[in-house]
């Protein structure tokens, strides 16, 4: 089992897609899957946008979403979010960690796998 860090940098599909279906699929092979969404992803963490992204050709994204938090994925968002896009924590997905990167490169420690979109 490997550990595999994805970094989002985006709202439009050509973050988001990738980073979930790559997540996803590391999910269901058993690696431990840490996903650190930056501020320009904030969007991307308000409770529906989530359920309500489709793109054609592709499982709706929170099918792959809740296929890697249901084994187990992490997901976090950068705490920058809070000043950089006035945003405040009560605005935020409830399944998404806030954190500084240091506690996403801590927990990444030792991935032997890393994409960033």
């Amino acid at each position: 089992m490997a550990k595999v860090a994805l970094v989002c940098n985006g709202s439009e599909n050509k973050n988001i897609i990738p980073t979930l279906v790559l997540g996803s699929a590391a999910a269901a092979a058993g690696d431990t899957v840490y996903i650190f969404f930056t501020p320009g992803a904030a969007d991307l963490m308000k409770p529906g946008v989530i359920e309500n992204l489709k793109a054609k050709g592709y499982p709706d994204a929170i099918e792959l979403w809740n296929g890697i938090k249901n084994l187990g994925g992490k997901f976090y968002l950068c705490e920058l979010v809070l000043e950089a896009k006035e945003m405040k924590k009560e605005e935020l997905r409830d399944d998404i960690e806030l954190v500084g990167a240091t506690t996403f490169m801590a927990d990444i420690q030792g991935a032997q796998i890393t994409f960033s979109f």
